[in-house]
């Protein structure tokens, strides 16, 4: 299994979001690492657990969200920091 890197996160969630974001009148590919999900409306409370949800699922891994910061988790570049990161403290083989 590769690793999990932030480019792959960030690609994963600005395609599953593209049409809501698109809806905002952006352009997900110009969609700067300080977007935030939630304040922009994109997900809402739920949406949060299905997004950490289905990052799991896509890249096969488990997340600790208490590691990471509530502010953060429904920033685009912090988020997807932190499951690259995370996946590779778990010993990922590079």
């Amino acid at each position: 299994m590769n690793r999990v890197t932030q480019e792959q996160v960030r690609e994963f969630l600005l395609a599953k979001y593209a049409g809501a974001i698109k809806q905002l009148g952006l352009d997900p590919s110009t969609v700067k690492d300080d977007f935030d999900f939630l304040f922009r409306e994109v997900v809402d409370s739920f949406g949060i657990l299905e997004m950490i949800m289905s990052i799991e699922n896509e890249f096969h891994i488990k997340l600790d969200m208490a590691a990471l910061e509530a502010e953060q988790i429904t920033i685009l570049g912090p988020l997807s920091r932190y499951v690259a990161e995370h996946d590779r403290a778990r010993g990922a083989p590079p």
